[in-house]
């Protein structure tokens, strides 16, 4: 009895017992993990889990696999640097040695990125940082700012920095595009006007500089031609980003305008006509409604050199103005400056 006691727990300890499926430990599958993208009823993507993906056709891998990315079943992977031109369009300290820069690039638009380690004098990136310089840049992403870890200039516009007026146009034209341009908004049209009016600033600085060296005077003309440029980038601005004034018909009753005086009124648009003048703003003569409508259809290498006196520049700066404040609902920093300088002259 023994005997048979013996060999049956013999025979029975050859035997391997194999667990029941409820007593087997479960296989914690973490979120993110492979088997977690490749678990599921598909059987296909069974098939990749259990075989391999070599066993898999190619209108899956071809047609399958980037749904399933785009979905955001599968990992993929973002760049976490980019590289960009940009406009230095102002910048505020951050700290003890930093600055927060903001950028306008062709196409992200307005950014805001920090500069480390610029306020401290051993700083290479500093002098390709400063207002209204253009550079090539290449900025990190970062958690609530982006970081500009590399700079390069490609223009620096010396001449423009070297006198006060055609400077202060400059950063007058930096504070327009900061006012009006929201973060992250593609606007490239007005990133190759910013980009072109500063580069005829600069080019009219470097005509005042030369004539001082030979000893001939600034001259009227050539601050005409600048106030004329500045109406010009402001009427392309509010044109490009959906305010362009009305000048051809009343902007109250569509009726078209005549060439007499007529009037103007920013918060219905542009110019009214006489049988709307009880909604004028402001009186508009007949020249002034010329040069505006001239501004607005001409390329600036096509408007022709002519005399901008007081009157007629104060009633065309006046008319632009108005829409300006209309549309920001406040006044430019700028602007008494400007008109300081003016007074100067």
């Amino acid at each position: 009895m023994v005997e048979h006691l013996l060999a049956k727990e013999k025979v029975a300890g050859s035997i391997p017992v194999s667990r029941s499926p409820s007593r087997r430990r479960r296989q914690v599958v973490r979120h993110g993990s492979a088997k977690a993208v490749f678990s599921g009823s598909n059987p296909l993507v069974a098939s990749i889990s259990r075989r391999g993906i070599g066993h898999v056709s190619s209108y899956f891998l071809e047609n399958l696999i980037p749904n399933y990315i785009h979905l955001g079943c599968l990992p993929m992977g973002q760049p976490h640097s980019y590289s960009a031109e940009a406009i230095v369009l102002k910048h505020s300290d951050l700290g003890e040695a930093d600055r927060i820069v903001t950028l306008f690039t062709p196409y992200k638009g307005k950014v805001r990125a920090v500069a480390k380690g610029t306020r401290r004098p051993i700083s290479k990136k500093a002098g390709h940082l400063e207002l209204l310089c253009y550079s090539r840049l290449h900025i990190a992403q970062g958690r609530n700012l982006d970081i500009i870890t590399q700079a390069q200039s490609i223009e620096s516009y010396i001449h423009l920095r070297n006198q006060l007026w055609p400077m202060t146009c400059g950063f007058y034209l930096a504070e327009l595009v900061d006012r009006f341009i929201e973060d992250d908004a593609q606007h490239l049209d007005v990133y190759n006007l910013l980009l072109q009016t500063l580069r005829i600033l600069d080019s009219h600085a470097q005509e005042i500089q030369q004539r001082r060296t030979q000893g001939i005077a600034d001259g009227v003309l050539s601050y005409d031609r600048t106030q004329l440029l500045l109406r010009y980038f402001e009427i392309y601005l509010l044109s490009f980003i959906g305010y362009e004034p009305v000048l051809r018909t009343c902007a109250h009753c569509k009726a078209e305008l005549q060439p007499r005086e007529n009037g103007f009124n920013p918060s219905l648009g542009g110019a009214l006509c006489p049988d709307c003048s009880h909604l004028w703003s402001q009186a508009l003569s007949t020249n002034a409604l010329k040069i505006l409508r001239l501004l607005q259809r001409t390329e600036w290498s096509l408007i022709p050199h002519f005399r901008f006196d007081g009157s007629l520049r104060a009633e065309v700066e006046a008319a632009t103005h108005s829409l300006l404040r209309f549309h920001l609902e406040r006044d430019l920093k700028s602007w008494s400056f400007l008109e300081m300088l003016a007074t100067k002259r």
